[in-house]
């Protein structure tokens, strides 16, 4: 994984405040379990943790929220892994309707659209996966669309910087 998408090897000790090592480690021992009942592959479990280290890596976050944080990581990352996700509902019933459907869509959206490394991921893979559609993008060798896709996603999120500096600095 390149550096800049990786947390911080100290984001307990710098950012947060109210989350301690042991709550993530008990809300992942809770997480392996829910990956089990709902029968989900092992890349969405390591894609959730990711995403919530990637997250706590960048804001502080109420531990009242820390459950929540960790549902709706779980929901973005079996969207991408999973043939058939988790619906938002089976997230309620897992957390004991502790949150809404709302609540959880919601902190999905919020987490995604606050975290630069998410909202640029996101944007490279849609427009890599453009070019599937596209007949025409046959004859062009992976790391091109790669490469464009990279320089477009770039471009969009902040248009006044050159899309090739050496390293893409936090919006």
């Amino acid at each position: 994984m390149e550096e800049r998408r990786r947390p911080s090897s100290q984001y307990m000790e710098r950012i947060q405040k109210n989350v301690t090592e042991n709550m993530r480690e008990i809300l992942v021992n809770w997480l392996v379990e829910v990956a089990e009942e709902y029968r989900l592959v092992s890349d969405t479990l390591y894609l959730t943790v990711s995403y919530i280290d990637r997250y706590l890596s960048s804001r502080a976050i109420n531990r009242r929220k820390l459950q929540l944080l960790c549902v709706s990581c779980m929901l973005v990352a079996s969207k991408y892994e999973e043939i058939s996700p988790p619906h938002v509902e089976d997230f309620c019933y897992i957390t004991d309707n502790t949150y809404t459907k709302d609540e959880q869509v919601h902190d999905t959206f919020i987490s995604a659209s606050q975290s630069p490394d998410l909202k640029f991921e996101f944007l490279g893979c849609y427009l890599a996966e453009l070019s599937l559609l596209g007949y025409g993008c046959v004859h062009l060798l992976p790391s091109m669309i790669a490469a464009s896709a990279i320089f477009l996603a770039r471009f969009t999120l902040r248009p006044k910087m050159h899309p090739w500096v050496r390293k893409f600095p936090k919006l």
